[in-house]
């Protein structure tokens, strides 16, 4: 009777097993399933980062492009000195118009200005930089006083995922290579009989450049020199150099084409701001007896149409200020310390326009005068510049010795025994004629571009502020 008991206990405990066999079978299921489900969750969060981090990565690499694009192109103008701050916003567009205007990175729109702000590519469009990630920018420029402030969004893949950067931009005056030539002329340049363009010291100095846009940029006829070399920006212009020579070597040398330069970047023109000057002139020359005379003009305005014709003796200490239009002659010797300026914004043009030279020049820069009340030391820094006239013609047929500045004038003529040496520059500034004639010779002893005379400006270009640069929100 023992044996049904013992086989019943014996299945019981055998149902038992199996069903705690199927317990931890189901709670074995429902674990792997938890973990698979947790995996699953955060695998999804995993990718969903990434992509959140790739498109944050995306927009502030978008944003950073666009910020880079942008400070090139502000790098490149050039704002005209006399600009003031309340139409400085409208010509900086005008000149990114003129850089970038209906151009791909665009979109084909137009740079302009509407209610303060410069976009770019416009209000509601966006610059595309990767269409295969849609990654892309928006530039906006608006004015703070004489500042820029530049602020750029970029988004990537994802189209709501966006970043920004801003920064704050000022002006920066553009350098020049202009001074480091002896002679540059936006004209043809003639040079005829014996004239010399000499370096004093050493030969490059009397290096020559043409910016004109015509054929011939040079045209040498007889035996002139230009002891350095000579540069023209008109790749497709033809020279004429008969037996003149360029850095000692006439056309039929093998070397001769080392020293002749072609389709050159022209450096940047200057503009003439004399008002640091006029503060001294305070002196109103009266013609008199219909102009005559030999006076001595010290801190002095010449009016406007007074047209002066100074005889032998003549001398000129400090500023003397010419006001347009004006027809200014030194028939005979003339004695200068100090520098020759024209009023700013200069009326009328080198025809009626002239500063004439017929006798001999001794010349000092302003930097001589003595250190009293007349000439006070504001007066006596005016240095570097012995002439300062846009839009005037100039013209030398004496001997001026040593000159002590720039010259810079709109028409310049050189004839007859003329010459001397110029303690900087001769630069033309209009393109019309520019003539060496006779035995003149013009000896160059300048200081490059380390020595910016006063009164001789370069536009600005814009350049970051780094200590302003901050992430915005878009």
């Amino acid at each position: 009777m023992q044996q049904p008991t013992q086989t019943y206990k014996f299945r019981r405990t055998q149902s038992r097993r199996h069903g705690v066999a199927s317990l931890l079978a189901m709670l074995y299921l429902m674990l792997f399933t938890a973990l698979a489900v947790g995996f699953y969750s955060a695998t999804t969060m995993s990718v969903q980062i990434s992509k959140n981090e790739r498109s944050i990565e995306q927009a502030q690499l978008a944003a950073e492009s666009g910020l880079q694009f942008v400070r090139y192109q502000l790098g490149c103008i050039n704002v005209p000195a006399a600009t003031p701050d309340a139409s400085l916003l409208t010509t900086v567009a005008g000149l990114l118009e003129t850089q970038i205007g209906g151009t791909a990175n665009m979109n084909g729109h137009h740079v302009s200005v509407s209610s303060g702000v410069i976009y770019i590519p416009a209000s509601n469009e966006y610059t595309m930089m990767d269409s295969t990630t849609n990654a892309q920018f928006r530039a906006a420029i608006w004015q703070s006083g004489s500042f820029l402030v530049l602020k750029v969004t970029g988004y990537g893949s994802n189209g709501t995922v966006g970043r920004a950067v801003q920064l704050q931009f000022q002006k920066a005056m553009h350098a020049s290579t202009i001074f480091n030539y002896g002679v540059a002329s936006k004209s043809a340049i003639s040079m005829a009989g014996n004239v010399k363009i000499m370096g004093a010291t050493d030969p490059t100095k009397g290096s020559v450049l043409s910016a004109t846009a015509g054929n011939t940029p040079l045209t040498m006829t007889g035996g002139p020199q230009i002891s350095g070399d000579f540069s023209y920006t008109n790749a497709s212009g033809s020279n004429t150099y008969a037996n003149g020579s360029i850095a000692g070597l006439g056309q039929s040398s093998a070397n001769f084409s080392q020293h002749v330069h072609a389709g050159v970047t022209p450096p940047l023109f200057p503009t003439i701001d004399t008002s640091s000057y006029a503060t001294y002139a305070t002196n109103t020359y009266s013609a008199g007896g219909g102009g005559k005379g030999a006076p001595s003009l010290v801190n002095t305005i010449i009016p406007p149409n007074t047209n002066p014709s100074f005889a032998g003796g003549t001398t000129i200490k400090g500023v003397l200020y010419i006001q347009t239009p004006n027809k200014v002659t030194f028939s005979g010797d003339v004695t200068i310390q100090g520098a020759i300026v024209v009023q700013n914004n200069p009326t009328g043009d080198p025809t009626t326009n002239s500063i004439s030279f017929s006798g001999n020049v001794s010349a000092t820069s302003i930097g001589t005068l003595p250190a009293n009340a007349t000439y006070p030391a504001g007066e006596r820094g005016l240095t570097g510049a012995f002439l300062l006239a846009p839009n005037f013609a100039v013209s030398f047929t004496g001997n001026f010795g040593t000159i002590g500045g720039s010259i810079v004038a709109s028409k310049f003529s050189l004839s007859g025994n003329a010459g001397g040496t110029v303690q900087g520059t001769v630069i033309n500034l209009n393109d019309t004629a520019m003539s060496l004639s006779g035995n003149s010779d013009i000896i160059i002893a300048s200081t490059g571009t380390t020595n910016y005379p006063t009164g001789v400006v370069f536009g600005s270009k814009f350049a970051p502020l780094p200590g302003t640069y901050e992430e915005v929100a878009p």
